[in-house]
């Protein structure tokens, strides 16, 4: 069963249950059981295994020099954690991986992935893949923080789902969710969508958002 779901993770995405189990036999790895709130790992730990979600979900958040704790993501099995930071110089968790509900990962130590990554020409590619897409959400995620205002931070989200010449979409997260993501409280993400939408910027009908005034939102990201 757990080679089974492991087929639709991104890292062994072309492999079928017989060929990833194959794989692992030659391998050291552990299925670790995690209860609701135990922790997978703690920030700024070091990053020396790598972690799938078999089943279950998890949530990131990262703590800044004040204390202040800021949720990045929550991240549902059968993804990968911190797939960026295994390898390199003083490779640490980012973030603290909190369970949210009863969880199970297959974990894999680092010299073992390397292993796995050496044997198995499709799971090296996947892990290329998934690196280069993470290393884009973090480039964005960067992006975003740069800018001080809510109103900024929501010109650029929405700007980003309408690309390239599009002027509708629909928003791929609660309202909840994205003021998680930006940092900011529910009630300020909510306000500001209200002025926005007197503002004649934009237009939201439960989950479709239409962009009425494009220049404008560009201007407000640029610098």
């Amino acid at each position: 069963m757990v080679f089974e779901k492991m087929t639709l993770s991104p890292i062994f995405i072309g492999l079928t249950a017989d060929d990833i189990k194959a794989l692992l036999t030659d391998i050291n790895y552990d299925i670790q059981s995690f209860e609701k709130g135990e922790i997978l790992a703690m920030q700024d730990e070091p990053c020396n295994r790598l972690i799938i979600l078999i089943d279950g979900y998890v949530k990131a958040e990262m703590a800044d020099a004040s204390a202040k704790v800021v949720k990045v993501e929550d991240i549902y099995a059968p993804n990968p954690l911190a797939v960026l930071f295994l390898f390199g110089k003083n490779n640490r968790f980012p973030v603290q991986v909190t369970a949210k509900e009863k969880v199970s990962a297959l974990v894999i130590p680092k010299t073992s992935v390397l292993k796995m990554l050496q044997q198995n020409e499709q799971v090296l590619l996947n892990f290329l893949n998934i690196s280069a897409m993470y290393a884009s959400m973090l480039s964005k995620k960067l992006h975003l923080m740069s800018f001080r205002t809510i109103r900024q931070k929501l010109a650029m989200y929405f700007l980003d789902l309408t690309k390239p010449d599009k002027t509708e979409a629909e928003l791929d997260r609660t309202q909840l969710a994205l003021s998680e993501y930006f940092g900011v409280s529910r009630p300020s993400l909510a306000r500001e969508l209200a002025n926005m939408q007197e503002d004649g910027l934009i237009e939201i009908n439960k989950k479709h958002i239409k962009i009425l005034n494009k220049n404008k939102l560009v201007q407000l990201v640029s610098f």
